[in-house]
């Protein structure tokens, strides 16, 4: 995946005061920060200790906003030492760890979420987004099949799904995800990058060289989409467009000319 490919999020139940989107999986990543703990975990006779915890799960999102994730983590920890099934507070440790890129424990927090508030979408799609992360593809599928059968048209993980067909070889399921996607959101650069992807794998060379200068068109600045236009270019036997694709590339991204 690469830095410049971002995607908006959509509303959820929980109420998100702060919403810093870097959503680096390609598509749907979020940095949202879930400020209630169930409902469930809370009786009468807990009142006071619950507003305790509440205040300490508020102070943890001050931090977090602030950036100061050492800060927040002690405060979703303390939280954690009350009410260990808090999802608020893994929900939020999962976004640091995703953020840190330590993909490993944030899929411990994420799952660790779900297993108080599986109806949860937000934790399930970041869950596929650090799966896919780990490059276990077939499990992230799995999850973003699951926000679906939840929220049919649910763009994110509409999107999600498709790229990570893509991975997985599925090219002619990827390809009308991707193309439900582009429905969604026409000027999308990273779905049209995608979908020249798939198509490029299906040998349907014009029709990837269409989505590739689509990408091209609505971000000019699109490295990998360049690379990948030379590759086709390349297979058309156009060999000065190849170099010229790939030089760009190198340009815009001098690792791509390794």
């Amino acid at each position: 995946m690469n830095d410049n490919q971002s995607k908006a999020t959509m509303n959820w139940k929980y109420l998100f005061p702060v919403a810093i989107v870097v959503v680096l999986i390609v598509g749907a990543y979020w940095l949202k920060i879930r400020t209630k703990p169930p409902a469930t975990n809370i009786t009468k006779r807990e009142t006071s200790a619950t507003e305790s915890t509440l205040a300490l799960l508020q102070r943890g999102m001050r931090e977090h906003n602030a950036g100061a994730y050492d800060a927040a983590m002690d405060l979703y920890h303390k939280v954690l030492q009350r009410e260990p099934g808090n999802a608020s507070a893994h929900y939020n440790l999962g976004q640091i760890f995703n953020a840190r890129e330590e993909y490993a424990k944030a899929q411990w927090e994420y799952e660790a979420a779900l297993k108080t508030d599986p109806k949860s979408l937000e934790a399930r799609i970041n869950l596929g987004v650090v799966l896919y992360r780990q490059r276990k593809f077939a499990p992230a599928a799995e999850e973003f099949r699951k926000v679906l059968q939840a929220s049919p048209q649910n763009s994110t993980a509409i999107f999600n799904l498709g790229i990570t067909l893509v991975e997985l070889e599925q090219n002619d399921e990827a390809i009308q995800l991707l193309n439900a996607a582009l429905r969604q959101e026409p000027n999308n650069a990273q779905t049209y990058y995608y979908l020249g992807l798939a198509l490029q794998k299906q040998k349907k060379l014009p029709e990837s060289k269409a989505a590739l200068q689509k990408a091209i068109e609505l971000n000019p600045r699109f490295a990998d989409a360049y690379m990948a236009l030379s590759k086709v270019y390349t297979a058309q036997g156009e060999q000065r467009l190849a170099q010229e694709a790939m030089a760009k590339a190198g340009e815009l991204n001098p690792r791509l000319k390794k």
